[in-house]
């Protein structure tokens, strides 16, 4: 079987089980915010902005070394577990004695204590880090679902729970320790790998080379993500930090959930195919073409049913934040069709490359953050449209140039998802007109629900009639590899 087949297999695998367990997790989520607040949202970016970096450093960029080496020994993954054990106890320990002075930067003395609990994680998170990287670079990716599914429900279970009860903030604190704890058990019970009281350097340097390059890479990228929200809790109320962070949430859906999927599974193939580049590139064109597909309407759905969906799914308190998030889902197009452009370079031995844009991204984004914020939610959303449109634009034809692909060929590769989706808008349109005629009144939930149902099987419907008559071959490649 070939490696795409065998991608396409366990990532309909990997599907199957993201689709119950978001599914699953999407439901508790509104339940947990139609019971929390705003404010509650806008205390946990506080707390997060500058020790959720810690989530990351805990990788050390090792996890991406590890799938990207051809041959790995027992030996050299020892080593590079200790390593981590030993940096994710140091920033626990830094984290926490830093706790008080993070409060002191946001002039909010609630969060210490959510500082000093979310640090106890990182050790907690280093455990896994190997033995989760081997899964990937098995592609076991059926296993990783059935993972991925008993530690959603579990977490979304307890999270609710302490939100009923009236534990405010700490439902979310609460969530990212269930997670994280749950999924360390199945993961040791499924790999069934144990480390041994070895460490040598030596064994984990080239390693470490490699996963230094992604680590800092990833410390820009963290940056990036996380200095509209630096900026904007400075410089606003916890509410509005609440809104607009939840709506960004909300807008990455696709991106977190189906994109990352993507990704996921492409990168272990990707370095399989590292040294056969005509294989390589064509890979890399269907990796963009079904990732355009398939998120693209998505996007431009969130849109065009924005309000709908918010006034649907939430209460009152939340109706603030649905102008940003309709506009921060169409930026979001931009975000999945990139993000496999750092797995390209990953892949090929070229970490430093990916370390370059993000530096660019985040000393961009964060300047024009910095201009944007105190002006309010509406305008920080300009460099979304501006700067980051930019910077993302050059870093794909920067990408294409390097391997070879041909920029008519990519553009061609995603014509068909931006032209379908410019088809259902019209749809919809055609479907908001025929309602308004008919003087349709939408008063109480049911009503609402019904319309967005309509509105969804409509967009969905003119969407893929327009794939069937123009693009046919997408149907046809998905047959041949759901028959391999």
């Amino acid at each position: 079987m070939s490696l795409e087949k065998l991608a396409f297999k366990g990532a309909m695998w990997l599907a199957l089980f993201k689709f119950f367990s978001q599914l699953f997790s999407w439901s508790v989520t509104v339940l947990v915010a139609r019971i929390l607040n705003p404010s509650d949202y806008g205390l946990m970016e506080m707390a997060t902005i500058i020790t959720g970096y810690g989530a990351y450093f805990v990788d050390l960029g090792l996890g991406s070394a590890i799938i990207q080496r051809k041959d790995i020994t027992k030996h050299q993954l020892s080593s590079i577990f200790w390593f981590i054990m030993a940096v994710s106890v140091t920033i626990s320990i830094a984290c926490y004695l830093s706790a008080e002075y993070i409060s002191l930067i946001f002039n909010e003395p609630r969060i210490l204590p959510l500082i000093q609990v979310i640090s106890i994680i990182f050790p907690i998170s280093g455990l896994l880090i190997v033995p989760t990287s081997l899964l990937n670079k098995n592609m076991e990716f059926k296993a990783i679902g059935v993972i991925g599914l008993i530690s959603i429900v579990t977490s979304c279970a307890g999270m609710y729970l302490i939100a009923l009860y009236g534990g405010g903030v700490w439902a979310l604190v609460g969530g990212m320790f269930i997670i994280t704890i749950t999924r360390l058990i199945a993961t040791y019970w499924k790999v069934r790998w144990y480390p041994f009281f070895y460490f040598d350097y030596q064994q984990a340097k080239s390693f470490i080379h490699f996963g230094t390059n992604v680590l800092v890479a990833r410390t820009f990228h963290y940056t990036f993500d996380k200095t509209d929200k630096f900026f904007a809790g400075r410089a606003w109320s916890s509410q509005s930090l609440g809104l607009y962070g939840f709506a960004l949430q909300l807008a990455q859906i696709p991106t977190e959930k189906i994109t990352t999927l993507i990704n996921q599974v492409s990168y272990p193939v990707l370095s399989k195919l590292q040294n056969e580049k005509v294989e390589f590139n064509r890979f890399y064109l269907n990796v963009v073409k079904v990732t355009a597909i398939i998120v693209t309407p998505m996007f431009i759905g969130g849109y065009m049913l924005g309000e709908d969906l918010i006034k649907l799914l939430l209460n009152e308190k939340w109706y603030p934040m649905i102008y940003i998030f309709k506009l921060l889902c169409i930026t979001q197009i931009v975000t999945s069709l990139n993000a496999v452009n750092s797995f390209v370079h990953y892949s090929q031995g070229r970490p430093n490359w990916t370390l370059y844009f993000y530096v660019t991204l985040a000393l961009s984004m964060g300047f024009s953050f910095y201009l944007a914020a105190p002006y309010g939610m509406e305008s920080i959303v300009i460099p979304w449209f501006t700067t980051y449109f930019l910077v993302c634009g050059l870093w794909t034809i920067i990408t294409i140039k390097k391997i070879g692909v041909n920029i008519s060929a990519y553009i061609k590769n995603i014509g068909s998802s931006f032209f379908g989706s410019l088809v259902m808008v019209a749809g919809l349109l055609f479907l908001e007109s025929i309602l308004f005629k008919l003087a349709v009144n939408i008063n109480g939930t049911f009503e609402l629900a019904l319309t967005v149902a309509l509105k969804i099987i409509v967009g969905a419907g003119f969407y893929v009639v327009y794939l069937w008559l123009f693009d046919r071959e997408i149907f046809s490649k998905i047959k041949e590899l759901r028959n391999a």
